[in-house]
């Protein structure tokens, strides 16, 4: 099922509890979720990722208006991927919308998750309160540790293998010029201080690699 995955499926029963929906279908959908961050091509969208997402959300929970929503999102935005799909945020969002509406839950609350999937698109334009939140959450790995960026991206470049290597020079090159384009990479304040200047970097260093004609690793 992945690394992480006892701590993860203990952290979706208590989310469980915490929406008073701690059923065997709850129980059973955590066991999907966690089957799902861990199959097959994934190297860096896997149940390591859902883990340092979560471990993000536990830093920023006070400052969250709904951070149910914000949790269930974080679960749900990468359910199902495929690197070669263009509509793995849509397919996840309909997952989520799927499931919380079968568990009686309110449908403000699943609207507004599945909002939140698709903001992970990160297409460029401002978003305000917890969806920048969750987009911060899921962009923090670009400003980690050097090592720690070096394998993100020799991950992402292991998911998209059967890309050839000139089109993903290409393609990747054109993702990290984008982050590096907007006047901030992240939206809150507290990614910003912390992690901003690092994700600069890291990029820089990338798209350097990738014009050079070699992988950042």
């Amino acid at each position: 099922m992945g690394l992480h995955a006892a701590e993860l499926l203990a952290r979706w029963q208590a989310l469980g509890q915490a929406l008073e929906r701690d059923t065997p279908a709850w129980q059973r959908e955590g066991r999907r979720l966690v089957r799902s961050w861990g199959h097959w091509p994934r190297a860096y969208h896997d149940t390591t990722h859902l883990h340092a997402c979560l471990g993000h959300l536990q830093a920023v929970r006070p400052r969250l208006a709904s951070p149910h929503a914000v949790e269930l999102a974080l679960w749900y935005h990468d359910a199902i991927y495929w690197p070669w799909s263009a509509r793995n945020e849509e397919r996840s969002a309909d997952w989520a919308v799927h499931f919380l509406q079968s568990q009686g839950l309110d449908g403000t609350l699943a609207q507004t998750v599945r909002q939140h999937i698709l903001d992970t698109r990160h297409q460029s334009g401002p978003l305000a309160g917890d969806a920048q939140w969750v987009v911060d959450i899921d962009l923090a790995i670009l400003g980690q540790s050097e090592a720690v960026y070096r394998q993100f991206e020799r991950n992402v470049r292991r998911e998209y293998f059967f890309v050839r290597w000139p089109r993903y020079v290409a393609g990747r090159g054109a993702v990290l010029q984008g982050f590096l384009d907007r006047p901030h990479i992240y939206g809150t304040d507290g990614f910003q201080q912390r992690y901003e200047a690092q994700a600069r970097t890291n990029l820089g260093h990338a798209l350097q690699a990738l014009e050079s004609g070699k992988l950042y690793a």
